[in-house]
């Protein structure tokens, strides 16, 4: 007589890995944990870049101050708690910034902490040890949780690392990652853009993977908005949101003049333009290959023979109104590519 040998199945937590059957899923839907609504989730990382002088600083510290004020954001509901801003880069302005917002709201921000020590992410663990900890004390002294994590900015606190080389950023982007799991919050980076504003964040490409959600600054003629360039969870991609500057008295200078600073107020966002022509993207590639600025008739003869002079100067004038392009004393830049 015969016995058939019957293997049991190893059980769900025998497996080396952490795992799920899809049919046991039907009935277990969570809802993704928002910090801002539609635009950041709880845990996550964000990639909040710009030009230089594009409002990118005012427009973040703006965010954060809606989130330690438990307060809408642009007319989003944001999840409160306390905002530590890693004010790497320029402490003094980001101080005045701060104080500006709270003397144009009337409020006083005891939920939004400001650090002005140097700090790197690059070199070893001591930095993001030391980050982890001030997350930590300041839970426990104010009995309040810390939401918000903001690294101003990424090319700071990566210093003496080749930020276009992902075995330099990567394991910069690895503490940070871990700063975010040890503590349960959200990073927001403070970055720039490459010579050409529309091909994303400057350097390494790795870094884009690596975010749960870009947030694009601008600054054109037709007006300052966020745009959403990428959105793991929340569906907004595409999303503008419109802001304007609007400047504030802070105090007086060492020389007696009036100091001055801004702070963000609603607008409307520009509509996007329609697909860009084949014109267009070819004088905006040629130009970011030219760091040095060049004369509009140079531009013509640089194209002669293959496009008529008349749509190069199209060319030219509607990506300047679109804010990709500036003129300054004759000669032509790609916006942010002069080092101004």
């Amino acid at each position: 007589m015969s016995t058939k040998t019957t293997i049991a199945a190893p059980k769900v937590d025998e497996f080396p890995l952490d795992v799920k059957f899809g049919h046991k899923l039907k009935d277990s839907y969570a809802p993704i944990a928002e910090l801002v609504e539609g635009l950041l989730t709880v845990d996550g990382i964000s990639c909040f870049y710009g030009d230089s002088n594009s409002g990118k600083t005012f427009a973040a510290i703006d965010l954060a101050a809606a989130v330690a004020r438990n307060a809408d954001w642009m007319g989003r509901k944001t999840l409160g708690g306390t905002v530590l801003y890693l004010a790497a880069e320029s402490p003094r302005s980001v101080d005045n910034r701060v104080h500006a917002y709270q003397q144009h709201h009337d409020v006083q921000m005891q939920d939004f902490v400001i650090s002005h020590s140097p700090v790197n992410l690059f070199r070893d663990d001591k930095d993001a040890k030391a980050i982890t900890k001030t997350v930590q004390m300041l839970e426990k002294r104010s009995g309040k949780k810390v939401r918000l994590l903001v690294v101003d900015t990424l090319a700071r606190v990566s210093d003496g690392a080749n930020e276009n080389a992902g075995q330099d950023m990567g394991p910069v982007i690895a503490r940070i990652d871990n700063i975010r799991k040890a503590c349960g919050l959200h990073v927001m980076l403070i970055h720039h853009t490459g010579k050409i504003a529309e091909a994303g964040a400057r350097g390494w490409s790795g870094l884009r993977a690596a975010v749960d959600t870009e947030i694009r600054v601008s600054e054109t003629a037709q007006g300052c908005f966020v745009e959403i360039t990428k959105n793991r969870d929340l569906g907004a991609k595409g999303t503008r949101i419109g802001f304007k500057l609007d400047v504030v008295e802070i105090g007086l200078t060492n020389f007696g003049a009036v100091a001055t600073t801004c702070v963000l107020s609603p607008s409307e966002a520009p509509k996007k333009s329609k697909k860009r022509g084949e014109v267009e993207g070819a004088v905006l590639e040629h130009l970011g290959d030219n760091k040095a600025g060049t004369t509009k008739l140079q531009i013509v003869r640089h194209f002669d023979g293959r496009y008529e002079k008349g749509p190069i100067y199209r060319a030219i004038k509607k990506l300047a109104e679109e804010g990709l392009l500036q003129e300054r004393a004759g000669e032509i830049f790609v916006a942010g590519a002069s080092g101004t």
